[in-house]
């Protein structure tokens, strides 16, 4: 009965638990904010994610990385302009992503061309976003819990949010897991993670390609097909998080979001 709940883990979803708490925890401590947007952004959950479902990438994780983008500026403009508390504005941002996953999952059309054609257009939107964003220095902080206090609290949320995954498929890799816990940590500089995750939107797509292809085609090992896929990432997002780095630096006495 568990399983068909979706309770069951397996020991690859355990271990997504604990690199994620691990991020999390990592990201309450740092004080910096765009260091903290950072820990969000890197793709060390997604790769870990796509090992635990076991599923080819395709179009639902191109479309799952711009609703992530999606929930972030959500839970941004709900507690920032609409005043609402930080766990509720998380919540309705979790809720739409939850929601839109699973009425698109069924509907996606299972073909590459429509797989590249997402591609594109996350690639598109990610870097109009970073060329048009405006860029202010955010809130430098960090959590005054312990770490024996934190560390739990995180694995606990994390936890709860691993029962839906396998109700997401292939949605589950972007699913907002660690962006949930760092919208937390970084309540008091949101605006850093909404300027982070164009990032990704630009350097996801080279990912999800290559890793699509290489699979697909020549039907490697999935850690394989997952360094792949980290190694072209990283050429992408290093040198655009020195510029992002060197723009927020540009900023730093501009009001802070």
């Amino acid at each position: 009965m568990f399983e068909s709940l979706n309770f069951h883990f397996s020991f690859y979803d355990y271990l997504l638990v604990a690199m994620v708490t691990a991020l999390g925890t990592l990201s309450a401590y740092l004080k910096d904010p765009q260091l903290k947007a950072v820990t969000a952004t890197i793709p060390i959950p997604f790769g870990f994610a796509y090992i635990a479902v076991g599923l080819p990438i395709g179009a639902a994780n191109a479309i799952s990385g711009f609703m992530c983008m999606l929930y972030a500026n959500i839970v941004r403009i709900l507690h920032y302009k609409a005043k609402v508390p930080i766990v509720l504005s998380i919540i309705i941002g979790l809720a739409c992503f939850v929601a839109m996953g699973t009425f698109l999952m069924p509907r996606i059309p299972d073909n590459e061309a429509f797989f590249v054609g997402v591609s594109a257009f996350d690639f598109i939107v990610g870097l109009i976003m970073f060329q048009k964003q405006k860029y202010k220095a955010g809130v430098r902080y960090k959590t005054p819990l312990p770490i024996y206090i934190k560390a739990p609290a995180i694995a606990g949320v994390v936890s709860g949010l691993m029962f839906i995954k396998r109700l997401m498929g292939g949605f589950c890799t972007s699913f907002p897991m660690m962006n949930s816990i760092v919208s937390y940590e970084s309540r008091f500089s949101l605006g850093d993670q909404c300027r982070q995750l164009p990032l990704f939107l630009i350097a996801g797509p080279f990912m999800f390609l290559e890793m699509h292809f290489i699979e697909t085609r020549l039907g490697l090992n999935h850690w394989l097909v997952l360094l792949s896929g980290y190694i072209i990432f990283s050429v992408i997002y290093v040198p655009l998080n020195n510029e992002l780095k060197r723009r927020n630096a540009c900023n730093y006495n501009n009001p802070q979001e």
